[in-house]
């Protein structure tokens, strides 16, 4: 099994984007250290809870920063962009960094509404349903073919300019495991923001066609996970991603507390403090969670 990791940079109460930046820099240097296979960073927007707005331009500090693990986004979402400079992007990361990037696109919009429509600054095609058309356009701009919209029959990404980087679809919905099967892509599920979703591995695999991107299927799961020396210390950590959960459910937007607070925060809301996170098969010492798995 190889073991990898996505940060989403969050943002803790007594710190700032900034610094959430500066400490998945860091993250990253540390999973590369211990032999870890994949580092992917997030695409969020206008948020008080996550500073990762940017993964193209993040990608190729940490690449940098690291020796041998893969670099990628986790993901890209597709949406609001041009599959073109997409393409040019990813293309330009892989010539600089061979054989490390890896273009993790995602389906959602990572924003609200507003900023959405700031990110299209016009564009009439950014909903989900212009996701196909796109998606096919992208795989031909990657491999360097005629893409199928004809407008851009006369298009080419810069010639010689890198090679197809890894190529992966974020996943949490039948629609979604449909898409990657479809476009024969390598299939990551988003297990920490829906956790009944394991069973899409199988009618993945089941449509799976075979393409550019992978002669066979391929599955990864995302996992909500904190490993510590015991179960307490463990389930005590996730207090703060408990309370900031609980803060999104009530429609308040805001950063992650610090233990302490979140701690305090949880106990006064709650009559079974930390209940959620007691069931999560991956938050615990390493005996209970492999025991668990």
């Amino acid at each position: 099994m190889k073991i990898s990791a996505v940060d989403q940079s969050p943002i803790f109460s007594n710190s700032d984007a900034n610094s959430a930046i500066r400490e998945t820099i860091e993250l990253a240097k540390f999973c590369d250290s211990i032999g870890m296979h994949r580092f992917w960073v997030a695409e969020h927007h206008g948020s008080d809870s996550f500073a990762g707005c940017s993964p193209e331009i993040f990608i190729p500090s940490l690449a940098n920063e690291t020796s041998s693990i893969r670099i990628g986004s986790g993901g890209v979402m597709l949406m609001h962009y041009s599959p073109y400079k997409v393409a040019e992007n990813f293309r330009l990361l892989e010539s600089l960094y061979p054989g490390r990037i890896d273009l993790g696109l995602g389906r959602a919009p990572g924003s609200n509404p507003f900023q959405a429509g700031a990110l299209a600054y016009g564009s009439k095609t950014t909903g989900p349903e212009f996701f196909t058309t796109k998606m096919n356009d992208l795989r031909s701009f990657l491999i360097g073919e005629k893409p199928e919209t004809e407008s851009f029959e006369s298009v080419d990404v810069t010639p010689g300019l890198g090679n197809l980087p890894e190529t992966w679809l974020l996943v949490s919905s039948e629609n979604g495991a449909d898409l990657a099967a479809f476009f024969g892509l390598p299939m990551s599920l988003a297990h920490f923001i829906e956790q009944d979703c394991l069973h899409l591995a199988d009618r993945y695999r089941k449509n799976f066609k075979p393409s550019v991107f992978s002669n066979v299927p391929k599955v990864s799961v995302g996992i909500f996970a904190i490993c510590a020396e015991s179960d307490e210390e463990a389930i005590s950590l996730s207090a703060s991603a408990s309370a900031w959960r609980k803060r999104v459910q009530q429609g308040k937007s805001s950063s992650f507390p610090l233990v302490e607070e979140a701690l305090k925060e949880v106990k006064e809301t709650s009559s079974n403090p930390l209940s959620e996170d007691t069931k999560r098969p991956f938050v615990g010492s390493k005996n209970t969670i492999y025991e668990r798995f």
